[in-house]
């Protein structure tokens, strides 16, 4: 596998969102992973809409701003034929009712999504060499909060409580990092992203390798 990936630099990720006092990192986390892939496949890099999801997608498990399952983002526009822009169905940081007209609006599709083999970074890594991917960590403690800059190591728990995305990896003075997009702004971390210690076994730190997953487009 290449030492270094970072999909930012090959323009296949939006810039830094920010997702407010809603519940809604799980919609940004599919969203993100999403205008990924279809920046590699078709080469248009759009930003896409997590309002949609969060006024549209709800289910039993996934409650827009009250939270959600990523895989649940991936499985509704699949099931809806495609997602609408973020400059067409904008971003409210609230629970909304669905806008129908606007969600009948499809400017990217995908056509399934697979889970990364769990607790195993080979196989994430191997994933990330195609493209950014949506994880899950726990981002409860006040290190992480309060993180700023650097490869960050903790301290930190497994129990899943955020969805975030892998944009890359990469080694720093024998250090391996991952590269995390968050949705929590550009005044967060590294610019609104987070450099996290990478290659550590088992569920990875703050269980970053619990629960990946990535969305599938065979085309444009």
């Amino acid at each position: 596998l290449p030492s270094y990936v970072d999909w930012r630099s090959a323009g296949a990720v939006v810039d830094i969102k920010s997702q407010g006092e809603c519940g809604g990192c799980w919609a940004f986390s599919a969203i993100a992973t999403v205008e990924g892939i279809n920046k590699i496949t078709s080469g248009s890099l759009i930003s896409l809409s997590e309002q949609e999801l969060i006024d549209c997608g709800r289910t039993q498990n996934t409650r827009g701003c009250d939270g959600g399952y990523i895989t649940d983002g991936f499985q509704f526009i699949i099931n809806d034929g495609g997602i609408n822009t973020e400059e067409n169905y904008p971003y409210t940081a609230q629970d909304g009712d669905c806008d129908v007209a606007l969600q009948d609006q499809k400017y990217v599709t995908i056509d399934t999504y697979e889970n990364v083999p769990y607790n195993n970074e080979w196989a994430l890594q191997t994933a990330v060499t195609y493209q950014p991917v949506s994880v899950a960590l726990d981002a409860a403690g006040d290190a992480f909060k309060q993180y700023a800059s650097g490869i960050f190591t903790g301290p930190c728990g497994t129990a899943v409580d955020h969805a975030i995305v892998i944009v890359g990896y990469g080694t720093e003075g024998g250090v391996d990092y991952w590269i995390v997009k968050n949705s929590w702004d550009t005044t967060w971390g590294e610019e609104g992203y987070m450099r996290i210690l990478r290659n550590v076994g088992g569920a990875g730190t703050c269980g970053i390798a619990t629960m990946p997953s990535y969305p599938v487009k065979y085309n444009n």
